[in-house]
């Protein structure tokens, strides 16, 4: 090995720079279908070593310390995603048992159930237009659904996949952090180590900016919503403030879905001026929450610009969905914190030419 690396070093950059370039290239074709999982579990894998830190007294193995991060950082997510879905099943399955009984217990038959449901939530007040083109598009949901529920079925192995390698992603990551940290001070030259030094730092600080802008803006509009939905008249109050709030995490439209289905389907049963106002008010909750209190939330722990989280946290959603979220602004916020670093540089050495 020893007598290879010196012949290396015999080799001109203009040799070994082209070389690793197509390297490179060549590596991130294999990785390409999935890079944004790996990329996703190197960002995730941040918070776990910083979880895995505050176990590593009490624990002696570091492998051990950085499962229980992972585990830590799950806790609170597969609960919140427990209560939600129990919630909507158990909703589900009672809204079914009541159109079973009123469809005549033939729970296959769209057209009886549409008419169940019909009878179920709409008053005489509905005209009979609308409670026509009602019943149509709930037979056409019902047949989506079951469509649905068998693309879901036969996604489930690409699925696990995706799970087993951002799990892996985040393990070997937090693992080996420290390791990957000094490969790049090595192949780093040594009168351009105090450059790298300040991304890295900068980098730091984007990874904390990008937790916070993410999970305190959707508790906060969880929160807001769940008022209006409170003051408004809404039933199941908390678990509609919850998807509203998870609803965060769907890139661009997730918030929208949920005001939109809620008041749409007020107006539609006649409650008219309740739907009005949880569409208006949920505009106003999402697109302040979204435009105005995540970029500045970020910027609490970085110096970098809110536009430029912004922007990150918006390409990023729609180029590659929930991690997006997070890799959007971590590139960018780099990159920013980057040029920055690099400006100052050429500053000082102007002033200390001049």
């Amino acid at each position: 090995m020893c007598t290879m690396i010196s012949h290396i070093k015999k080799i001109s950059s203009s040799t070994i720079f082209p070389l690793l370039l197509v390297l490179t290239i060549l590596s991130l074709g294999v990785l390409t279908p999935i890079i944004t999982m790996v990329a996703f579990g190197a960002i995730l894998a941040y918070y776990v070593r910083f979880i895995a830190k505050k176990i590593k007294p009490y624990v002696k193995y570091n492998t051990l310390a950085i499962t229980l991060g992972m585990i830590l950082l799950a806790i609170p997510i597969v609960l919140l995603l427990y209560f939600t879905i129990t919630q909507i099943l158990g909703i589900s399955v009672s809204l079914f048992g009541s159109l079973q009984a009123t469809a005549g217990n033939n729970p296959l038959n769209f057209s009886l159930i549409s008419d169940a449901i019909q009878k179920l939530v709409f008053s005489a007040t509905v005209s009979q237009g609308i409670a026509d083109a009602i019943r149509s598009g709930i037979t056409q949901l019902l047949s989506a659904i079951t469509n649905s529920l068998i693309n879901m079925v036969s996604s489930i192995p690409a699925f696990a996949a995706q799970v087993l390698i951002l799990i892996f992603s985040i393990f070997y990551f937090a693992r080996d952090g420290d390791k990957i940290v000094q490969y790049i001070k090595d192949v780093v030259p040594d009168k351009d180590k105090g450059f790298y030094r300040e991304v890295i730092k900068g980098a730091d600080d984007v990874l904390k900016s990008i937790i916070v802008g993410n999970i305190i803006p959707a508790a906060i509009l969880g929160i807001l919503s769940g008022v209006v939905y409170y003051f408004l008249g809404y039933p199941y109050v908390i678990l509609l403030a919850i998807v509203s709030g998870i609803a965060m995490f769907i890139p661009i439209i997730g918030p929208w879905i949920v005001y939109g289905a809620i008041g749409i389907f007020s107006i539609l049963i006649g409650n008219t001026m309740q739907g009005v106002l949880v569409i208006i008010l949920g505009w106003i909750i999402e697109t302040t929450t979204d435009f105005y209190i995540r970029p500045r939330i970020s910027v609490q722990y970085s110096e970098v610009h809110p536009l430029v989280f912004l922007l990150g946290f918006i390409y990023g959603a729609v180029t590659m969905g929930i991690p997006g979220l997070f890799i959007g602004p971590m590139i960018l916020g780099i990159t920013y914190a980057a040029y920055k670093v690099y400006r100052e540089e050429r500053v000082k050495e102007k002033q200390s030419g001049s």
